[in-house]
């Protein structure tokens, strides 16, 4: 049996430990919308040429070098891509633990007491795989965390403390926006329905764009089925024994997308539910919330949002000999340094989610009536 202490101080062993972990880690969001492609340098130049198109606006100052928050439009100013990244001391008691643990698990198998040896294995791989799994997928939470803001508000906001670059980022796709004449919130007087039939018709005048998707979270569907307008356009039907008891005022999602395709012939609405998780030190989670913002629907062809743009770690340049490395899903670069008895694990990345579809999609703003343009 292979000691963990020796998959994480030799680079091929730890590369083979973590492709077998791989399949167990917490599945991202982001690889179901966007497609991989790779910039080779940090610079937004090189994703401009990579993609043929002007996308998205740094907010470093090419002259000063100083961050800049504000409204510049994509491609005005120059910088890099973010850098993310965690770290994770493993103490000597944890050692000890798997040591423990490894000592176990080999006495049983010795002793052909295979189902406890399966059991042990099953407890060590738990284990290992929360730590790593924490390491390896922080840097693709925050990944997750921007392209469901691009989707919502065409904007990807970074504080400083999230960014190893300790710069913050608030990167502006201008995407074309529109606006309620009341706020989706009043459930008495908003009228939801007739919102998203004027909004997919502007996109249709203004931008001829032929939308066919409609995205919105779970909190921005649960508002429009409490509007006394949406409950007056639904009429359910309740099967019970021989026949069927019609219910007026109670609708459901599968109501309005019957409503939405049959009577205003737009297309149907697609409930983004993925949550992003915060967790301790501890990998206790604190808090979740909705990745996709409040207050917000978007219309777009399909959900091929864009590209995962990623570029290799400095350290995949250039290797420190004192480091052993792995690298992970989204090529997030995992290392591993054993000194004077004890172990760090760490992780980097350098990636952006890239909104290629920002011309070819827009945003309705369902809780104020002053961003964007008016539907009207």
């Amino acid at each position: 049996m292979e000691r963990f202490q020796d998959k994480v101080s030799d680079s091929g062993m730890f590369q083979a430990f973590i492709t077998d972990l791989n399949p167990i880690f917490t599945e991202t969001v982001y690889s179901k919308y966007l497609t991989p492609r790779f910039n080779e340098t940090k610079d937004w130049k090189g994703i401009e040429k990579a993609i043929n198109m002007p996308v998205m606006a740094s907010l470093i100052d090419e002259h000063s070098g100083k961050p800049i928050i504000g409204t510049q439009a994509p491609a005005e100013l120059r910088g890099t891509i973010p850098h993310f990244g965690d770290k994770y001391p493993v103490s000597s008691d944890e050692l000890q633990e798997i040591r423990r643990l490894e000592d176990f698990i080999m006495k049983n198998v010795e002793s052909g007491n295979a189902e406890v040896a399966d059991q042990l294995t099953d407890q060590l791989t738990e284990i290992l795989s929360g730590r790593f799994d924490k390491l390896s997928r922080n840097p693709l939470v925050t990944i997750d965390k921007l392209l469901l803001e691009e989707w919502s508000n065409g904007t990807a906001t970074i504080d400083s403390d999230k960014n190893l670059t300790k710069i913050p980022y608030q990167i502006d796709f201008v995407v074309k926006k529109y606006h309620v004449g009341t706020v989706w919130s009043e459930a008495a007087n908003a009228t939801a329905l007739a919102d998203l039939d004027k909004f997919v018709n502007k996109v249709w005048k203004d931008l001829k764009i032929k939308v066919n998707t409609l995205s919105l979270n779970p909190d921005e569907v649960r508002k429009l089925l409490a509007q006394t307008s949406t409950k007056n356009a639904i009429t359910g039907y309740i099967t019970g024994g021989s026949g069927q008891t019609k219910v007026i005022g109670i609708p459901s999602s599968e109501n309005v997308n019957i409503v939405l395709n049959g009577q205003y012939r737009i297309p149907a609405l697609n409930e983004v539910d993925h949550t992003i998780a915060i967790g301790d030190d501890n990998g206790n989670v604190v808090s979740q919330f909705y990745g996709f913002l409040d207050g917000r629907v978007a219309a777009t062809i399909g959900t091929d949002l864009g590209y995962y743009m990623y570029t290799p770690a400095a350290e995949q340049w250039m290797p420190d000999q004192n480091y052993n490395y792995a690298v992970t899903e989204g090529n997030v670069l995992l290392s591993s340094r054993s000194e004077k008895g004890n172990l760090t694990l760490e992780s980097d990345l350098s990636a952006l989610p890239v909104l290629k579809i920002r011309k070819i999609m827009a945003i309705l703003v369902t809780d104020d009536t002053t961003t964007g343009s008016a539907l009207v």
